[in-house]
C-alpha cells in the first residue's frame, strides 16, 4: 500500500490498467464459451429443425444468453449462425484493445513509481546526516538507486501485469466452473489451501534471497568502485590479481545467492502444477462418469473441460513470476528502511542574510558513537570575527572532527557552538551552511565543466566575469585558459584530467566564489608544490582578510601568519596563542614546530 503512495495522482490510470488486464483474462473465458456454444450448434444441425429452438433454451453459458437477446425467434441456431463469427471478432477486438490500455496503463504507472522511488532515495540521501555516510560503503548506497530500483521495476511492470492478468484469469475460470457445476468444481477448492502454504513458504525464501541477493550486488558496486577509485594504487603495487580476486569472490557470492533462488523457484513452480494436475486428473476421472455426462450439453462439457484445462496455464505463470513479485517486495523494503532514516536535525529558525562569524566554543565533547570513547573532549576557545584560527596537532587529535562541528556535519554530545551569540542549533542549517565556505583535502569535483565546477550550487547564478576573477584569485586562470576549451572544458571524474595542485585551485577557487563570512581550510595547500603554494598563499591571504578563518595545515607559512593557533592533543586544547607566545613556552607547539622546520628543510634540500 505504502507503494501506491508515490502514484497517488495516477490512481486513475492504474485502476485502468488494472480494468483493461481483467477484461483481457475475461475474453479468454468469452471464447470457450462461444466454442462450447458452437459445439452445441454444431450437435443441433442433426436434430429436427423444429427442435432447434427448443434444444438452444436448455443449453448454459454466456453465449446462449446473448444470442437470445439479439434474435428475434428466441436463437433459431440456423438463423443466428452470423452472429458467431461477429462475436468472435468482437471478443477478439476487444481482447486486443484491452491487453493494449492494461500494458501501456500498467508500464506508465510503474515507471512513474520507479521514478519517484529513485528520486526519494537520492533526495533523502541529501537530507541524511554525515554519521550515515560514514557507516555506509558506497558501493551499497549507489546499488539501492540502480539495481535495487531495478528489483522493484521488474516486479511493478511485467510481473504486476502478469500476477493481475493471470490472477483475474484463475478466478474468472474457477467462478466459470461453478456456473457449469459448482459440485465438479468444488473439487479445485481442496487444492488451493495446500498450493496457498507452498507459495506461503516459498514466498518467505524468495524475500530472503532477494535480500541476500542485493547485499551481493552491492558488493560487486563496492569492488568496482573502488578499483576505478583507485586503478593507479592498483597498477603501481602490483594488486591486479587482488583485485581481480576480490571481483570474483563477490561475483560468485551473487551467482550463489542467485542459484539458491533459480533452485527455490524450480522447485515450487513444478510442485504447484502438481497439485493442479492431481486435480484435473482427479475432475476428468469424474466429468467422463457416465451419470456425470448425461446431465452435460455436449457443448458444456467441451466447455468445464477446456476452462479445467486451461486454468494449468495461468497458474504455472503466477507461481513463475511470484519470485520476481518477492524480490521486488524485498527492493522496496530496502528502499523504504532508507527513506525511514532520521535526517539531519534541522529545528533551527534563524536566518540571516549575513553573519559576522563570531564563534564561542563551550565545553565541546563528541563521540562517533555511543559506546566509543571522546574524540573531543571538553575543547572551549573564542574566536573574533575575522580572526584567523590555525588548529595545528598530531594525526588523530581532532582537528578535522572539530571543524566539522562548524557547519554542523556531526551533532556535539555536550556543550555549545554558538556563531554571533546564538547557539548553532537554532540557526536552520541551510542558512547556517550558506555563511560558511570549505576548501577540504579531500576534493569533490564532477564530471561537467570547468565553469560548473566553481559555479556549483547555488553559485551557479553567478557571472561568467565573477567564475573567472575566482579563478584568477586561485592562481587558476593561467593553466584554465590553456586548455582546449577554456572554462568548458570537461575535467572528468573527480577532475581526473587535471593535476593534483589543479583540481585543489579549483576548490579554493569556488570558496572564493561564495565570498562567504566563515572559511574554514582543512589542508588547502596541501596538494600544491612549493612555487604555486606561495601563489595561493597569497591569494588566500586576501581573501582571508575580514574573515572569520579555520585553517587545518602543516605549513610553516599558513601556521605562523594566523592570529591564533589552537595545539590540540587527543581531543583536547592543549596550549593556545600567537606563535611568538607557543615557542616562547618551549613545550608541545613548540616541539611540533621543530619538527615541521627540519622536514621542510628536508624536502627543500631534495
Amino acid at each position: 500500500m505504502r507503494l501506491l503512495s508515490y502514484v497517488k495522482r495516477y490512481l486513475g490510470i492504474f485502476f485502468l490498467s488494472i480494468l483493461g488486464l481483467i477484461i483481457f483474462s475475461s475474453m479468454e473465458i468469452a471464447f470457450i464459451d462461444l466454442f462450447g456454444y458452437t459445439v452445441n450448434a454444431i450437435g443441433g444441425m442433426t436434430a429436427d429443425p423444429s427442435d432447434l429452438t427448443e434444444a438452444g433454451k436448455h443449453e448454459s453459458g454466456i453465449t446462449i444468453h446473448i444470442v437470445n437477446a439479439l434474435s428475434a425467434d428466441g436463437g433459431n441456431v440456423l438463423d443466428t449462425r452470423w452472429m458467431v463469427p461477429l462475436i468472435m471478432l468482437i471478443i477478439a477486438l476487444v481482447r486486443g484493445l484491452s491487453f493494449f490500455v492494461g500494458g501501456y496503463c500498467m508500464t506508465y504507472v510503474s515507471q512513474i513509481l520507479v521514478h519517484n522511488l529513485r528520486i526519494a532515495v537520492f533526495n533523502k540521501y541529501t537530507s541524511l546526516p554525515a554519521s550515515y555516510f560514514d557507516s555506509s560503503m558506497s558501493g551499497h548506497l549507489v546499488a539501492r538507486t540502480t539495481f535495487i530500483v531495478s528489483q522493484v521495476t521488474q516486479a511493478a511492470t511485467n510481473s504486476l501485469k502478469v500476477m493481475i492478468r493471470e490472477g483475474a484469469l484463475v478466478i474468472g475460470l474457477i467462478s466459470y466452473l461453478f456456473y457449469l457445476n459448482w459440485k465438479l468444481a468444488l473439487i479445485f477448492l481442496t487444492i488451493l489451501p495446500i498450493i496457498g502454504l507452498v507459495v506461503l513458504s516459498v514466498s518467505k525464501r524468495f524475500r530472503k534471497l532477494a535480500l541476500r541477493i542485493q547485499s551481493s550486488m552491492g558488493d560487486v558496486a563496492q569492488v568496482t568502485q573502488e578499483f576505478v577509485g583507485g586503478y593507479r594504487d592498483m597498477h603501481l603495487y602490483g594488486a591486479k590479481y587482488f583485485e581481480r580476486q576480490r571481483m570474483k569472490d563477490a561475483s560468485k557470492n551473487s551467482r550463489k545467492q542467485q542459484m539458491k533462488l533459480s533452485i527455490t523457484e524450480s522447485i515450487s513452480t513444478p510442485v504447484i502444477q502438481l497439485l493442479v494436475a492431481s486435480a484435473l486428473s482427479f475432475l476428468m476421472w469424474l466429468v467422463l462418469d457416465p451419470a456425470v455426462l448425461s446431465e452435460m450439453s455436449g457443448g458444456d462439457f467441451v466447455k468445464f473441460l477446456a476452462s479445467a484445462a486451461l486454468l494449468a496455464k495461468p497458474v504455472r505463470a503466477l507461481s513463475g513470476v511470484n519470485s520476481k513479485i518477492q524480490q521486488g517486495i524485498a527492493a522496496a523494503g530496502t528502499l523504504f528502511s532508507t527513506l525511514d532514516n532520521n535526517e539531519e536535525i534541522d529545528e533551527g529558525v534563524i536566518e540571516k542574510d549575513k553573519v559576522d562569524g563570531c564563534f564561542e566554543f563551550s565545553k565541546v565533547n563528541f563521540a562517533y558513537a555511543a559506546d566509543d570513547k571522546n574524540v573531543l573532549n571538553g575543547v572551549t576557545f573564542n574566536v573574533k570575527a575575522g580572526e584567523t584560527v590555525a588548529l595545528v596537532g598530531r594525526s588523530g587529535s581532532g582537528k578535522s572532527t572539530l571543524i566539522s562541528m562548524i557547519p554542523r556535519f556531526y551533532e556535539i554530545n555536550d556543550g555549545t557552538i554558538s556563531l554571533d551569540g546564538k547557539d548553532l542549533k537554532s540557526y536552520k542549517l541551510e542558512n547556517l551552511r550558506s555563511h560558511i565556505a570549505l576548501v577540504s583535502q579531500k576534493i569533490s569535483l564532477f564530471n561537467d565543466t570547468i565553469h560548473n565546477n566553481i559555479a556549483y550550487g547555488t553559485l551557479a547564478n553567478r557571472t561568467k566575469d565573477e567564475v573567472e576573477a575566482a579563478a584568477r584569485a586561485a592562481n587558476a586562470l593561467e593553466f584554465i585558459e590553456q586548455l582546449p576549451n577554456g572554462f568548458e572544458t570537461i575535467i572528468g571524474d573527480q577532475g581526473i584530467k587535471l593535476s593534483g595542485g589543479q583540481r585543489q585551485r579549483l576548490a579554493i577557487a569556488r570558496a572564493i566564489l561564495k565570498d562567504a563570512p566563515v572559511l574554514i581550510l582543512d589542508e588547502a595547500t596541501s596538494a600544491l608544490d612549493s612555487q604555486t603554494e606561495r601563489y595561493i598563499q597569497e591569494a588566500l591571504e586576501t581573501v582571508m582578510r575580514g574573515r572569520t578563518t579555520f585553517v587545518i595545515a602543516h605549513r610553516l607559512s599558513t601556521i605562523e601568519n594566523a592570529d591564533r593557533i589552537l595545539m590540540m592533543s587527543k581531543g583536547k586544547i592543549v596550549e593556545q596563542g600567537t606563535h611568538e607566545e607557543l615557542l616562547q613556552l618551549n613545550k608541545h607547539y613548540a616541539k611540533l614546530h621543530n619538527k615541521i622546520v627540519v622536514e621542510e628543510k628536508s624536502d627543500f634540500n631534495e
